[in-house]
């Protein structure tokens, strides 16, 4: 019975060891959002090459917990009502299969000089959905960049802690 019991505890601590490889492989964990739960990793890399070319990344100088896609996301994700974010959807949507009608490939095998002329073609036109989903990825990527601590320091002149503690000065009476 107990020879039993040892045998059936250690295949299920096999199986389940074994199930456990392929995730525990990954080196790069894929990041999920419950409100944009069809956007795969591949996709979150092309968001990332886009806000990248709407505002270059300095990431040496203007340091940020997280990355500019992750921020761009989790804001699409949590402040987004779901009216402007099956726009965000839709517009994401239409701009690959535009980039695939137009170009043939894929949106980062393109030129520099292409991916930016494709941008700034619709990033103007403000009512299409291309123009929506654009100006979403500028307007947060630009958030992301405002809300570092360098530069919210060094050029905002804006302390963390309000009412600085100045115990050594005269106070004239």
């Amino acid at each position: 019975m107990i020879r039993r019991r040892k045998a059936l505890k250690n295949i299920g601590l096999l199986t389940g060891g074994m199930l456990s490889i392929p995730y525990s492989c990954n080196i790069i964990p894929e990041i999920s959002y419950t409100n944009l739960p069809l956007i795969d990793s591949e996709q979150q890399e092309l968001i990332a090459v886009i806000c990248n070319l709407l505002l270059p990344n300095k990431s040496d100088a203007f340091p940020t917990p997280e990355s500019r896609e992750h921020f761009v996301l989790s804001m699409v994700n949590d402040c987004l009502d779901a009216k402007d974010r099956i726009k965000f959807l839709d517009g994401f949507k239409t701009f690959q299969i535009e980039i695939i009608k137009n170009k043939e490939r894929s949106f980062k095998d393109m030129f520099l000089e292409d991916q930016v002329d494709f941008i700034t073609k619709y990033i103007n036109e403000k009512k299409s959905e291309i123009g929506v989903f654009l100006n979403h990825l500028k307007h947060y990527s630009i958030l992301h960049f405002e809300t570092s601590e360098n530069y919210m320091k060094n050029y905002l002149k804006f302390e963390f802690m309000p009412g600085r503690y100045l115990g050594t000065v005269l106070v004239k009476s």
